[in-house]
């Protein structure tokens, strides 16, 4: 099966281009933090965005903090976008495919949302959901690939 033909072909793609785009928006507002903070630590960057020119080699927590939250999105976005179009090859049902797709959406939607306001239980949760949609793609394809 050509997986641009699979009806829920457009809506992985929708997710991936949401996915993508707030990947980029949690970059863009972690470096927003960082000069509003003044919290540059490249010598080059502290002579442009500091208003005291004393060079500090400490992270600011809060810059920290978009850090982590990007390189989680790093760790658990790219495997989704890496398998969304393999698991379309196995042809699921368009409703599990378009279900398994938005809920990884919202969920690290909300996993980004809660992370910068440091909302727990929730953040847990929303990455835990996150995560079993994707297990639950990787499991399929599995059991497709062992049984053809």
């Amino acid at each position: 099966m050509e997986f641009t033909l699979h009806p829920a072909f457009n809506v992985f793609a929708i997710c991936a281009a949401l996915l993508v785009l707030k990947m980029l928006i949690v970059g863009h507002i972690t470096g927003f933090i960082r000069i509003k903070r003044e919290a540059v630590l490249n010598p080059e960057d502290v002579k442009t965005f500091r208003s005291s020119k004393a060079e500090s080699m400490q992270e600011d927590p809060v810059v920290a903090r978009g850090l982590r939250a990007h390189r989680n999105d790093l760790e658990s976005t790219l495997p989704f976008l890496a398998i969304g179009l393999p698991y379309l090859l196995t042809d699921p049902s368009a409703s599990t495919a378009s279900g398994l797709f938005i809920g990884f959406t919202v969920f690290r939607t909300l996993f980004s949302v809660c992370y910068f306001l440091a909302a727990q239980p929730w953040r847990s949760l929303s990455f835990l959901l996150g995560e079993l949609c994707v297990l639950v793609m990787l499991g399929q394809m599995l059991l497709w690939g062992f049984s053809h």
